[in-house]
């Protein structure tokens, strides 16, 4: 019952957290029902899409909480689980729950993590429309990827986010407390424990001065990375505990396949990776992350929807989860065309996803991954601080227009990239 009451606990604190901003926002009657409406029919397309069958990642969620069921660490045999402990405990809770709902059959513990993820995403809706705007909220419920990443990928980046932008809005406005401060930051370490989808945000808030004196933005530095490196304690004294976080969690490497960096550095689009290019890249990734937090901490812009499309356009590997961290900037920045670029990028690559119900040539997933990531750079170059001078308002019509040639531009330059590189190969 202990994992069962922590998803409880979570639930409680999405659902009254979702309430409460909804509540202090003073949405006019209509708001709220479109967005009751929205979350409603969000949250029952993904579990319909939960119904058709799952991917490899369930299955490592259920293999993670059976090991917990039988008492041992996941940490010391498993290699499928790469991140702190919350997450496992939660999906042992999950599966706990979805043995009471034998009408599901085999995908009970897929739809009952669907639903928690769910929730969470209405909640994260909840927190942009009263936080940032209305539209916001609506468009991550609406969004077509979003429905796919939740509903049938059930990747639990959301949950991470939601901690993370909890973080940032308590700290948003600079100068905060000491006593907000110290809350940010545990609510930044939590993000990392979850998933460490921010794990170069904090630095970030370390150079943006707007958050006051250099000590309060080291603790908010040291507090976060601290609770995220206690998390694992507990296992540090197992050695095979130990062994299994130093290599599955902070050494892990995601394949290092469908991303622009990727193409451009590999002769055959599809070839095997050395260890020393995949170190390599990930280190220009990781300087490119840092820089940019230095330069743009000093701009008097939001930072958080920036570093994510930073983190998401620079990234070496791009996995169909990883289209969660872009699409949330997509929702904060709804209004700029760039976001209707990426979004419908992002959305034909889920579609064309050899991981999703669809069974389609790798290349067409590997071009649309790709064009996502050129749809963000487009995204960064369109949302570049600019002297202090207000943002142009741009006609619908003309918006349009520039989305459509941003996601098709991209598409025809990576299509004649690949095409080169065949030509090449066959030589």
């Amino acid at each position: 019952m202990v994992f069962v009451s922590l998803v409880i606990f979570f639930l409680i604190l999405n659902i009254g957290g979702a309430v409460y901003l909804l509540a202090k926002a003073n949405f006019d009657r209509w708001k709220l029902g479109v967005f009751a409406a929205a979350s409603l029919v969000s949250l029952a397309l993904k579990l319909i899409l939960a119904t058709h069958g799952h991917n490899f990642d369930v299955d490592s969620y259920g293999i993670v909480a059976s090991l917990i069921l039988h008492g041992k660490s996941f940490y010391a045999n498993t290699a499928r689980y790469n991140y702190g402990p919350i997450w496992a405990y939660l999906v042992t809770g999950l599966r706990q729950i979805s043995t009471h709902l034998p009408a599901l059959r085999g995908e009970a513990f897929h739809v009952t993590v669907a639903a928690f993820l769910g929730v969470t995403d209405i909640t994260l809706a909840a927190v942009l429309s009263s936080r940032y705007r209305f539209g916001a909220g609506i468009f991550l419920l609406c969004c077509p990827a979003s429905i796919i990443l939740t509903g049938y990928h059930t990747q639990f980046e959301n949950l991470a986010l939601l901690a993370g932008l909890a973080s940032w809005l308590l700290i948003r406005n600079g100068s905060a407390s000491t006593r907000r401060v110290l809350i940010a930051s545990g609510f930044q370490g939590v993000s990392l424990v979850i998933k460490h989808v921010l794990f170069l945000f904090p630095l970030w808030v370390f150079f943006w001065p707007k958050l006051g004196s250099w000590w309060k933005r080291a603790a908010y530095v040291v507090i976060a990375y601290g609770i995220f490196g206690l998390s694992f304690l507990p296992w540090m004294l197992d050695p095979p505990s130990r062994t299994g976080i130093i290599h599955n969690v902070f050494l892990y490497r995601s394949e290092f396949t469908y991303s622009l960096s990727r193409l451009l550095a590999s002769i055959s689009f599809l070839a095997l990776m050395t260890k020393t290019e995949s170190a390599i890249l990930t280190l220009v990734w990781i300087v490119i992350v840092i820089v940019a937090g230095i330069f743009l901490a000093r701009k008097n812009v939001d930072i958080f929807p920036l570093y994510l499309l930073t983190m998401f356009t620079f990234s070496p590997a791009l996995r169909d989860q990883y289209l969660a961290i872009a699409l949330l900037a997509c929702a904060i920045l709804y209004s700029s065309w760039p976001a209707w670029a990426l979004t419908a990028a992002a959305t034909l690559a889920l579609l064309c996803s050899p991981f999703d119900v669809f069974v389609l040539p790798v290349r067409y997933y590997y071009i649309s991954m790709v064009c996502t990531q050129i749809c963000a750079a487009g995204f960064l170059v369109a949302k570049r601080p600019r002297s202090g001078a207000p943002e142009a308002t741009i006609p619908t019509r003309d918006a349009v227009r520039y989305a459509l040639a941003l996601a098709l531009g991209s598409f025809a330059v990576v299509w004649v990239i690949l095409q080169a590189k065949s030509f090449v190969t066959l030589q």
